[in-house]
């Protein structure tokens, strides 16, 4: 792949229609005053696909008060981006997702070692139930030489373990074919055990957001775990409907949350498409407003749109999810962002 090329997009992706991501007619553009963090404001976790789309982002990121990310980037476009935006960005080591070769293991592997070679100090595993179908869970054997890769280099894992409860309930119903989210969260558990002195990031709020009570259970078993609470339409819906449990589920672990925003770039996804995004995670964290989402969810009917209920946490809260958890994790491996 030239960087003249399309990376290749996330299973989800569909072109930008603006109805989509502003059906509730915001002014993107209107001021917005910076979060009130001490130091730069990290996302945790966002998808930047490709150098000729950094311009919109950093533009729109800016206006948000968003200021450094770690990406997963396809390697084919990162030296680009370091060269054009030092200091900004940090990338996690990612396979070619699409790639349908018999040697995509041994292609990961190499893959880790360029990353690592880049700066990397991140490994990215997706083994939600699709992907499972399609691959390994995450305790397969075939996985075994990529996390022996992982301890010999001493690099982080990330997990994208589950997806929404409404996909369970729905297009995953067909047990025997992608089998249950306890047997998906068994399997993880396996690999935190044996991992417990790697820092493990667990994706979207550990793929779980409808069950606190479970991921309190896994943070209070393993120190070594942290969550970020990126993507923007399935968090905000599910925070959103537990308000007040959510809210003293942050300020619980205040130390164990990281902001992130799933951001995907894309050619059609301009400012306002990527300012939504960001517009929705600060009215979520910052504020009260109980108001609409202005970004469809395609979860639910046209008339039963969720309501966004933001949580209004404390500014020590804030200067934790934004930046200090964030800057804690990424100096193991001696990664200043911003």
């Amino acid at each position: 792949m030239t960087q003249t090329q399309t990376p290749p997009p996330p299973p989800s992706f569909a072109p930008a229609i603006e109805a989509d991501y502003n059906r509730t007619h915001i002014d993107f553009r209107a001021p917005m005053p910076r979060p009130k963090v001490r130091g730069p404001v990290i996302d945790f976790h966002c998808h930047l696909f490709a150098a000729r789309h950094a311009k919109d982002w950093f533009e729109s990121a800016q206006h948000y008060g968003i200021d450094a990310f770690v990406s997963m980037t396809p390697l084919e476009e990162v030296a680009g981006l370091l060269r054009d935006w030092p200091g900004r960005l940090h990338f996690i080591a990612v396979p070619q997702w699409m790639y349908e070769g018999p040697d995509f293991y041994s292609d990961w592997l190499r893959r880790i070692e360029m990353f690592y070679n880049l700066g990397s100090r991140i490994v990215k595993f997706h083994v939600a139930p699709q992907t499972i179908l399609k691959r390994d869970r995450l305790d397969s054997p075939r996985l075994r030489p990529i996390f022996d890769e992982i301890r010999a280099r001493k690099m982080m894992i990330m997990t994208h373990v589950g997806d929404p409860e409404l996909w369970y309930q729905g297009k995953y119903a067909d047990t025997n074919k992608y089998g249950t989210r306890d047997e998906h969260y068994q399997a993880w558990e396996h690999m935190l055990e044996e991992f417990r002195d790697t820092p493990w990031i667990g994706a979207h709020m550990g793929g779980n957001p409808e069950n606190l009570g479970r991921l309190q259970y896994f943070l209070d078993k393993f120190p070594n775990l942290v969550l970020d609470c990126s993507a923007t339409r399935w968090i905000a819906r599910e925070i959103s409907n537990r308000r007040d449990e959510a809210r003293e589920f942050f300020i619980r672990n205040q130390d164990r949350i990281l902001f992130g925003s799933d951001q995907v770039s894309g050619d059609d996804r301009g400012f306002d498409f990527l300012a939504s995004r960001w517009w929705t995670h600060r009215k979520l964290w910052e504020t009260a407003y109980i108001g609409p989402m202005p970004i469809t969810d395609p979860d639910l009917p046209p008339d039963q749109q969720p309501t966004l209920r933001g949580l209004a946490l404390p500014d020590e809260v804030l200067q934790k999810l934004y930046h200090d958890n964030s800057a804690r994790i990424l100096a193991k491996a001696n990664i200043q962002l911003g």
